[in-house]
């Protein structure tokens, strides 16, 4: 089967290594966000690429705060605080205080990001499902392991250049 790639369009999967798999996933996710921005509503603001991966981070960390995303992204105070208003200016997130220490501010998802975020949880549900239709839950366990260790090693090597 042929499959459109930004490397070579006229790839088959059965040539694909695992690195044109990796370049043609990342175009293809890339691609369905930039269709998810098409799509959406006028009044609708679609997060750009370095808010998504701030979203995920808070999504994922219990009780995120700014200091861990200073931590997670290697970044500085200054710029993960102007994010950190800007995504609050746009609706993404909301601000609480830390009910164990006033000093400490907790971050969230809004309510409102998180039912924006319907459409792509569904796109990523069906996706998921259609694949469970055709490898095992061993495959899919596997393939999971070996992205996520993938993904893990390309941050272990670039912390490793510093």
């Amino acid at each position: 089967m042929l499959i459109g790639n930004i490397m070579d369009p006229q790839i088959s999967t059965d040539e694909m290594d695992f690195k044109h798999a990796l370049f043609a996933s990342y175009a293809n996710i890339a691609m369905v966000e930039v269709k998810l921005a098409n799509q959406a509503p006028a009044s609708s603001l679609r997060p750009s690429h370095k808010e998504i991966l701030y979203l995920h981070c808070i999504w994922t960390k219990p009780d995120c705060t700014a200091t861990d995303l200073v931590e997670m992204f290697g970044s500085s105070k200054a710029l993960v605080s102007q994010t950190i208003i800007s995504m609050e200016q746009k609706g993404y997130i909301v601000r609480t205080k830390d009910p164990k220490d006033n000093r400490r501010q907790i971050i969230s998802l809004s309510p409102t990001r998180l039912a924006e975020s319907s459409r792509e949880l569904e796109l990523i549900d069906k996706s998921i499902k259609d694949l469970s239709s055709r490898f095992s839950e061993e495959e899919m366990l596997n393939a999971a392991r070996i992205i996520y260790t993938y993904t893990q090693n390309m941050l272990k090597y670039l912390d490793d250049d510093k």
